[in-house]
């Protein structure tokens, strides 16, 4: 979870920003999983969001997140009556209806019209439902060694977006208008809060990826990011040696 300069989708590597970068990347700074006092947009009676193993091993909080380790920004609806929970501690599923496509990565596979997938869960309230729109970053992947599919990427990757309006929906049982005070000032959910779904895509057709992930289109979105976490080190450790050489 990087610091997004919200201008023209890229950053300078300096060791300041870094150490912040990783320090913000171990805490969950998304909006929809933020304590945020007494808003009560928590999980079952308070208890924290517990991340499952739909949760991404890459950074999805801004445009450049989007654009380097997504496939494809598309609006989408879960399908009416397509809900299915697993036996014991399963988790849910359901059919994502892709409504429509906003932007697609080069090199990304071809999104299909409607997939099932597993909806992320956290403690007691389901999240992702029926009768609600979602403005989300889908991806062909695989997760804890399932074989490849296509998901949402939770965490900084799905917006509500009811009434056309980011921002605007259920999230984790809760709905309508997100509190724009207790969004993560990291991710796109404050900067497009209010916005419509072209605003965003004029937004990421301008973004430009980071470039070792644009190197690299065939590598999953996992691997593509770790390219650029490790570019960007070595550009940190170049600049703290030019500082003190």
């Amino acid at each position: 979870m990087r610091w997004s300069d919200w201008t023209g989708g890229r950053r300078a590597a300096v060791a300041a920003g870094a150490a912040l970068a990783a320090v913000v990347a171990g805490v969950a700074g998304s909006w929809y999983l933020a304590d945020g006092g007494d808003n009560g947009y928590q999980g079952c009676r308070g208890a924290d969001a517990a991340y499952d193993a739909a949760y991404p091993d890459y950074s999805a909080e801004d445009a450049q997140d989007w654009v380097s380790f997504g496939d494809h920004v598309t609006v989408f609806h879960v399908r009416e009556g397509s809900e299915k929970q697993a036996r014991g501690n399963g988790g849910r599923s359901a059919e994502i209806v892709v409504d429509k496509v906003l932007y697609s990565r080069d090199g990304a596979k071809k999104l299909p019209d409607s997939f099932r997938a597993e909806l992320w869960q956290v403690p007691c309230v389901p999240w992702v439902k029926a009768g609600h729109t979602y403005l989300g970053l889908l991806v062909f992947d695989s997760v804890a060694g399932e074989p490849s599919a296509w998901r949402p990427v939770y965490s900084g990757g799905v917006l509500p977006y009811d009434n056309e309006s980011i921002g605007t929906g259920e999230i984790e049982g809760k709905e309508g208008e997100m509190p724009y005070e207790d969004l993560s000032p990291f991710g796109l959910s404050k900067q497009m809060h209010g916005e419509h779904a072209l605003t965003l895509q004029s937004l990421l057709r301008k973004t430009e990826p980071y470039a070792e992930a644009a190197k690299h289109p065939n590598l999953s979105p996992g691997e593509r990011y770790e390219r650029v976490r490790k570019g960007q080190d070595r550009e940190v450790r170049a600049v703290v040696a030019g500082r003190m050489g």
